[in-house]
């Protein structure tokens, strides 16, 4: 079976009652909140098989998030950090949802989080070299000089494993200082790199690349050859492989939580592109799926195969 093998930090997310203000509230709602597990979760779902590699502090909250994930059929392969250690926290996010005119707010906390110390002694390197398609986003790498060591080790280590390696530039403004910190450490990954992903935003902001997402894909690949360049947001997305071009209009959604949306996209289209090797109906399904995911409460995309299936027949009509 095709294999997706993730690496990246998984904290919690910790919601108040739609409406309710953080300060105010005298319940939170607690789920596992990560974009490469969330990655994975919607690879799994799609029909591969999904592993997530990460760092957790051996506590009660770090069993929460790896419980939690293990509940969605991930194969979960955990470093534990005894309690104590100089990175023994699991990253927290507490979050107030709105709608207009206020909009949603969030508080991060994800200091000292337990990836922070992350080393690639402490990632299975036969799993990742083994791995059809190999996947981390720019949010791990963020969290300190070691992760971001450890996150261009993996990317080699699955390249020349003979993986299909994907980035995700998924910038994280609370994690960076500012977006030139973010595109000077994300470029040095790229040479291990064959598709990159990036939302619409993420290419202008951190990439300076053209708003339009064609334009950007062409010169992205251009500047650093590779194989896929995948432009998402919300008008759909777009992917340039091997000199073609391919759009998918967004699927209009009823959203009741679009937090996982993106990472949904792409987990599913990371899984189909290694399953089908097809870049066509890996974007079409991407698009669907985080579709899906936007009417799912939770950032895990939790979606199911018939579902994705049963969305794609309705772009051919």
């Amino acid at each position: 079976m095709t294999e997706l093998v993730t690496f990246g930090e998984t904290g919690l997310r910790l919601s108040a009652t739609p409406g309710e203000r953080l300060e105010t509230a005298d319940r939170l709602r607690v789920r596992a909140a990560g974009p490469e597990s969330n990655a994975a979760v919607a690879a799994r779902r799609t029909g591969v098989a999904a592993t997530w590699l990460s760092r957790l502090p051996d506590t009660p909250l770090g069993h929460r998030v790896a419980d939690e994930l293990r509940g969605y059929d991930l194969d979960v392969v955990v470093e534990w950090v005894d309690p104590g250690a100089e990175a023994d926290r699991v990253g927290l996010t507490f979050e107030e949802r709105a709608g207009p005119p206020r909009g949603d707010a969030a508080v991060t906390d994800h200091a000292g989080a337990a990836m922070a110390g992350v080393s690639m002694d402490d990632v299975p390197v036969a799993r990742v070299e083994a791995a059809d398609i190999a996947y981390t986003t720019g949010a791990t790498p963020a969290l300190s000089p070691r992760a971001a060591t450890a996150t261009a080790r993996y990317l080699k280590a699955a390249s020349d494993g003979g993986a299909v390696t994907a980035l995700d530039i998924a910038y994280r403004p609370d994690r960076w200082d500012g977006p030139d910190a973010a595109r000077e450490t994300l470029t040095e990954f790229f040479p291990a790199v064959d598709v990159l992903l990036t939302s619409e935003a993420d290419a202008e902001a951190v990439l300076d690349e053209d708003a339009q997402p064609a334009a950007a894909a062409n010169a992205l690949a251009a500047a650093h050859g590779f194989d896929t360049v995948v432009v998402h947001g919300a008008r759909g997305a777009t992917a340039l492989h091997d000199g073609t071009v391919y759009e998918v209009d967004a699927v209009k959604a009823e959203t009741r939580d679009d937090a996982g949306a993106a990472d949904a996209f792409a987990g599913a289209f990371c899984a189909e592109l290694a399953a089908a090797d097809d870049v066509e109906v890996a974007l079409r399904t991407g698009v669907v799926t985080a579709a899906l995911a936007r009417t799912i409460e939770g950032s895990v995309p939790a979606v199911r195969r018939d579902e994705v299936d049963r969305l794609l027949a309705t772009l051919d009509d």
